[in-house]
C-alpha cells in the first residue's frame, strides 16, 4: 500500500510540500520497493531542491541495488550537476551492480557535464562486462559532446562490439559527435555490412549526420555503392546515399 501510494503521488505532478515531505519521509521505509517507488516519485515530481537532492544521495548508498539505480535515474532526471551530485555518480560507476551503473552512465549524459572526470569514467565503461552498461555509456558519451580523440577511438572500437545494442549505440553517439574523419566514415561503411539491420539503419543514419559537416562523407558512400552493388548490403549504402542527398531523416524510396 506504501508503495503504491508513493507511486500514486508521483503520478499526481502535485509537488507540493506536504507531498515532498510525505515522499521524503518513505526514503527511509525499511520496505526496498516503497524507497525505489518514492525516489521515483520525487524524479517525476521534478522538485529539485537542496533537500531532494541531498535526499537521493543518501540513497546511492543505500543496501539494496533497485534503490540506488533508481536513485542514480532519478538524480539524472532532476538536472542538478553540482559537484557534489556528479562526484557521487562517478563513485556509483563503480557499482558491483550492472543495473545502477547502467543508470548512472544514462544519468550522467543527461548531466551535460562533459569534464575530463567524467568523460574518463565513462571510457572506462565502454570497457564494462555488461552488454548494457556499455550500450547506455556509447549513448551518455554521444550527448556529452565531447568529441576528443580518445573518446572517438574507443567508439570505434564498439562498433566491433559482439553485442549488438552496443554496435547499434556506437554508430548513433558518432553521429551525434560530428567527427566526420576518414577513421570514422571508413568504420561506418563497414557496418553497413553488418549481420543485423538495426546497425546497418543506425550506421546509415550516422552518415548522413556526418554529411552535413563534411563534404568526404558523400563520395565514400558512393565508392562503397560501387564496390558492394552486387551484394545483399547494398540497400544500405543506397539509404545512406539518400539521407545526404535528401537529407538526414527523409525516408529512402526502399522504405516504402
Amino acid at each position: 500500500m506504501r508503495r503504491e501510494a508513493a507511486k500514486a503521488l508521483g503520478n499526481l505532478k502535485n509537488a507540493s510540500e506536504i507531498v515532498i515531505n510525505a515522499l521524503l519521509l518513505r526514503l527511509e521505509d525499511g520496505d526496498n520497493s516503497v524507497r525505489r517507488e518514492a525516489a521515483r516519485a520525487l524524479g517525476n515530481l521534478k522538485n529539485a531542491s537542496e533537500i531532494v537532492i541531498n535526499a537521493l544521495l543518501l540513497r546511492l548508498k543505500d543496501g539494496n541495488y533497485s534503490v540506488r539505480a533508481g536513485a542514480a535515474y532519478d538524480l539524472g532526471e532532476l538536472g542538478n550537476a553540482s559537484e557534489t551530485v556528479i562526484n557521487a555518480m562517478l563513485l556509483c560507476l563503480e557499482d558491483a551492480n550492472e543495473n545502477v551503473r547502467l543508470f548512472t552512465a544514462q544519468s550522467l549524459g543527461f548531466l551535460g557535464n562533459a569534464s575530463e572526470a567524467v568523460i574518463s569514467a565513462l571510457l572506462l565503461r565502454l570497457e564494462d562486462g555488461d552488454k548494457d552498461v556499455r550500450a547506455c555509456t556509447a549513448q551518455a558519451l554521444g550527448k556529452l559532446g565531447n568529441a576528443s580523440e580518445s573518446v572517438i577511438r574507443a567508439l570505434l572500437l564498439r562498433l566491433e562490439d559482439g553485442d549488438e545494442g552496443v554496435r547499434r549505440s556506437a554508430p548513433q553517439a558518432l553521429g551525434k559527435l560530428g567527427n566526420a574523419s576518414e577513421a570514422v566514415i571508413t568504420s561506418l561503411l563497414l557496418r553497413l555490412e553488418d549481420g543485423n539491420e538495426w546497425v546497418r539503419r543506425d550506421a546509415v543514419e550516422a552518415l548522413g549526420k556526418l554529411g552535413l559537416k563534411s563534404g568526404e562523407v558523400l563520395p565514400a558512400v558512393v565508392q562503397w555503392i560501387d564496390r558492394h552493388q552486387d551484394t545483399e548490403y547494398v540497400g544500405s549504402g543506397i539509404d545512406a546515399l539518400w539521407d545526404l542527398v535528401a537529407g538526414e531523416g527523409n525516408r529512402s524510396p526502399l522504405d516504402f
